[in-house]
């Protein structure tokens, strides 16, 4: 009943649900990795991947969005300690043209997945004694018709951005127009 249910929901509103749908099959989002050239794809391991609730995620923004979390082992490197998994955060942005606040929000939904994972954490172990945070890759994924270069920087967006960089929160998404794919 609860996938008849979750089926319902992607069907009624397939536009912004279908693209979702494919990215929660590990070889689709694989393929998107390869398409942006993501240096450590050979050490994740597709096979186990699992959908993660997209409870991470406050949804104040435009309904059009949607987003895609997902978590997947990492292959060891001999001589480091273990990285056990990986988040692989998928924004779908659906919108006509560009967002010029896509850094920011970019930020804020990884930044709410770190918070999620220290909350886990306490919840389970009672104190933050040998917490490591699990890599978050973000990942935008651009639909709409118009021209859109990149995502720009957070200092961008700032007053005196440029003066006040290096205090200004950056992060690099891998972005993808799929309207420039061929």
């Amino acid at each position: 009943m609860k996938h008849r249910k979750r089926i319902e929901r992607l069907v009624r509103h397939f536009p912004e649900n279908g693209l979702k749908m494919l990215l929660e099959n590990p070889g689709n989002v694989k393929d998107v990795l390869h398409l942006l050239a993501f240096r450590l794809i050979d050490r994740i391991d597709f096979t186990r991947m699992k959908a993660e609730p997209t409870r991470f995620v406050h949804r104040d923004y435009r309904h059009l969005e949607s987003d895609v979390v997902l978590r997947a082992p990492l292959a060891d490197v001999p001589g480091q300690a273990p990285r056990r998994q990986v988040i692989i955060y998928i924004l779908i942005e659906h919108q006509s043209e560009p967002d010029p606040l896509m850094a920011f929000r970019v930020l804020e939904y990884v930044v709410l997945i770190y918070r999620r994972q220290v909350q886990e954490w306490q919840r389970q172990h009672g104190s933050l004694k040998g917490f490591r945070f699990c890599p978050v890759l973000p990942v935008v994924l651009y639909t709409g018709t118009r021209t859109w270069e990149g995502l720009g920087r957070l200092a961008d967006l700032v007053e005196l951005g440029e003066e006040l960089a290096d205090v200004t929160p950056e992060l690099r998404p891998l972005f993808l127009n799929i309207g420039q794919v061929s």
